[in-house]
Formats: C-alpha cells, sequence, structure tokens
C-alpha cells in the first residue's frame, strides 16, 4: 500500500491565532498527515521560536515564504486587515490557502481571495472555527436526516470574558476592526446557525451594544435571522463577562473544573491588574509565539467538546443540543443521548484541506463561497444595527450536502 501523501504547511504570522492553532496536542502540529515547514513573521523572536521548536523553515515576509517549494498550503493567521493580501499572494504562487476567520474585512475582499484561488486553481479555505466542531457536525446530521422533522426555530446564546482578556492597541481600535465581537466571535456563531439552518440566510435584523468607553469596540449584539424557507434564527453574545455560559452548559464547569466566582472575574480581575493601558498591550504582545506567555499545550488538556454557547435547535417532533459528550435528542416520548468521538475542530479543519489537497478535489465545506457568505450575514448584523432596519442579504449558499 502506497504511504500516504504528507501535506506540507506554512503559517502566515505567528500572533495569538497561531498559537491556539499550534497548540498540542491536536493542533497544526500533531496531524499525522502534516508536515509544518515554514512560517512567516515581522518579528525575529517569533522566527526563531518557531524554527527552534519545528525545525522548520522561516521568513520575514509571507510573499517569501509562498515563493517556496517546500510548502503546499498557507494557513493565513495574520491580523484580519491581511487575510485577503496573503491569500492571494499564496494563491498566485499555487499554493492551497486556510483563511483565518474572519474571511476579511470586505465583500471585496472575499471575491478578490475567491477569484485569486479559481484564477490558480487552488483551494480555499475559511477555517479556525469551533463550528467544525464535531458535535456541531452531528446536530447537523441529525437535522438533515429529518429523523424528528424539519427545524423550526434555532436559538443561539453565548456569555463570555471575551471583550476583557488582554488585546494589542488595534483590537481596542474601533476604526481597525480588528477587535469587533460581531466579526471575530460572531463569525463562529453564524456560522454554526447557518449550517444548522442549511445556509440560505434570507436577513437580518439586529443590534450591537457598546457598554465600556474604555474598550470601545461593539462588546454584545442580539439579531434576529430568518432563512429563505422562513425559518427563524436567533444570536446574542455578552462578552462582558458578568455571566458565563458554562454555568448552563456544564453542571460543574469546563473539563470538570468548577465554575467558581473566582474563575468567572478572572478576566476582569486581570485587566485591572494592568498599571494602564500601554502595559495591556505589551502583555498581549508577550503572548504571541517567541513571548514568554506564550503556550504550546493545551491547559487543560481537552476532554471535553468544546461549546460556542448554548444552541437549540426546535424541530417539528422534538429538539437537539449540544453536550459535553455529543448531542441531546428531546423526543415527544424519550430522550436519548448521541456519544460522538472527541476531536479538537482544528483536526477536523485539517482532514477536509488534506482530502481536497491529496485527491485534487474541491474542499467538503467551508470553501470561499461559503465564508463569504457568512462574513456578508456579520456585516450585515453590523450594518443592521447602524441603520437600524432590516438587511437583506444578497451571496448565500447552501451548506453542502455530504458525498
Amino acid at each position: 500500500m502506497r504511504e500516504p501523501r504528507v501535506m506540507r504547511i506554512g503559517v502566515a504570522g505567528l500572533g495569538s491565532g497561531a498559537v491556539n492553532a499550534l497548540a498540542a496536542p491536536r493542533g497544526l502540529s500533531d496531524h499525522p498527515h502534516v508536515k509544518l515547514t515554514a512560517a512567516a513573521d515581522l518579528r525575529d523572536e517569533a522566527c526563531r521560536a518557531f524554527a527552534a521548536r519545528f525545525g522548520a523553515t522561516t521568513f520575514s515576509s509571507v510573499e517569501a515564504m509562498c515563493a517556496s517549494p517546500e510548502v503546499d498550503v498557507v494557513y493565513v493567521l495574520t491580523p484580519n486587515a491581511l487575510h485577503a493580501e496573503h491569500a492571494i499572494v499564496a494563491a498566485e504562487h499555487g499554493k492551497y490557502v486556510i483563511a483565518d476567520k474572519p474571511m476579511a474585512l470586505s465583500m471585496t475582499d472575499c471575491e478578490a481571495m475567491i477569484e485569486a484561488a479559481a484564477r490558480n486553481g487552488v483551494q480555499l479555505m475559511v477555517g479556525h472555527s469551533q463550528s467544525l466542531d464535531p458535535g456541531i457536525a452531528q446536530m447537523v446530521e441529525i437535522v438533515r436526516s429529518g429523523e424528528i422533522g424539519r427545524p423550526t426555530m434555532i436559538t443561539s446564546t453565548y456569555y463570555s470574558d471575551w471583550l476583557y482578556r488582554p488585546r494589542s492597541r488595534d483590537e481596542l481600535d474601533p476604526c481597525t476592526l480588528e477587535g469587533s465581537l460581531t466579526l471575530r466571535q460572531g463569525w463562529v456563531q453564524l456560522d454554526v446557525i447557518r449550517m444548522l439552518g442549511g445556509g440560505m440566510l434570507r436577513s437580518v435584523r439586529g443590534s450591537t451594544v457598546i457598554a465600556d468607553p474604555e474598550r470601545p469596540v461593539d462588546g454584545a449584539y442580539a439579531a434576529y435571522f430568518e432563512f429563505e424557507n422562513g425559518l427563524p434564527a436567533t444570536a446574542q453574545f455578552d462578552a462582558y463577562g458578568h455571566f458565563d455560559s458554562a454555568e448552563l452548559t456544564y453542571h460543574i464547569g469546563l473539563n470538570g473544573r468548577p465554575r467558581t466566582k473566582e474563575v468567572n472575574l478572572g478576566a476582569h480581575r486581570q485587566i485591572g491588574g494592568f498599571a494602564n493601558r500601554e502595559a495591556e498591550y505589551a502583555f498581549k504582545d508577550d503572548t504571541r509565539v517567541g513571548g514568554s506567555r506564550a503556550r504550546t499545550t493545551l491547559d487543560p488538556p481537552l476532554e471535553k467538546h468544546q461549546f460556542f454557547g448554548l444552541t437549540i435547535v426546535s424541530c417539528e417532533r422534538g429538539a437537539l443540543r449540544q453536550t459535553p459528550d455529543g448531542v441531546m435528542i428531546y423526543g415527544r416520548d424519550k430522550w436519548r443521548e448521541v456519544k460522538v468521538p472527541l476531536r479538537l475542530y482544528a483536526e477536523v479543519e485539517l482532514d477536509i484541506m488534506y482530502r481536497a489537497w491529496a485527491n485534487d478535489e474541491p474542499v467538503a465545506s467551508h470553501d470561499g463561497r461559503w465564508g463569504k457568505a457568512t462574513t456578508e450575514a456579520c456585516f450585515a448584523l453590523l450594518q443592521s444595527a447602524t441603520e437600524r432596519r432590516e438587511i437583506i442579504l444578497q451571496h448565500q449558499v447552501p451548506f453542502p450536502v455530504p458525498h
């Protein structure tokens, strides 16, 4: 039997996104068919740390890395404003591309990324998203099977301390969109909703909230979506850290850690402990690859499925929700839990890209058109909040049926 081909990945950007993607086990460094061969970053210390850990070649520019014959796929983890530029450069060099979410900061850039991939005969995937958690995939499969009838309503609610985790200067500048909750975290929540509803959103009416003038970016939102078939969906996200959804989704907390007042107030206390804003920026910088606070492993180790808030799908003859071990089905006469094997969403993402690359076929899900449609939903929510009206969507695509 022929040995499986090894897909060689070059990482564009060694910031916080790369730290998360590289964390072992189950990250980019552990996939059996993947080898990290290169990385590009402007910071010498990041390049040195990456080279020492992975024995890979490093570059001071993304374009130079993309020209390397030792790279098959470029994983774009640079700041949001650079996703399009770097994805296009990679495609122009004949590389397959995994772009971090959000796909880009304009619909024009999304389309340019798609066109570049098509023009150069490569595949583009939008990834690094918890919507690829196997528990969500199992919910999608159950909905599609019609086991408990057609879906009648989707609701997703998330409360976290996301806004009060240490931020960089750009992330707290409302003009850059780097710190927008709607684009960065809302992208995942709306992606999950689109997957469960089949993809074809018709419209959105939403509002955003800025409740802390010291952190002047959208820190909460509420939105009502309608699919083309009339299916309603609601999404709420509050990142101000006063309440934690884990109190609802886990009985005793993430991976068995009790949810206590000390845990819930952790982010607020950390921010309050900085002498000034510059100290916060410095702390965040130190968590990037090459920094003294950059983590290299999942801590604590992943033992349960990752929740992105509480998502419930109501159907004609029952309802669904994710559990720490799989999916709970609430039927008319009985309840049952479907156990789902634990896998990190990064593993699933790499599986999808590997099959596309190794077999010279389209990516099975989350391609450029899908990513553009989810990005459109995020921008439509922001536009609706500004203009206080319903926004009709124009670029939606159906979620692919597995072959």
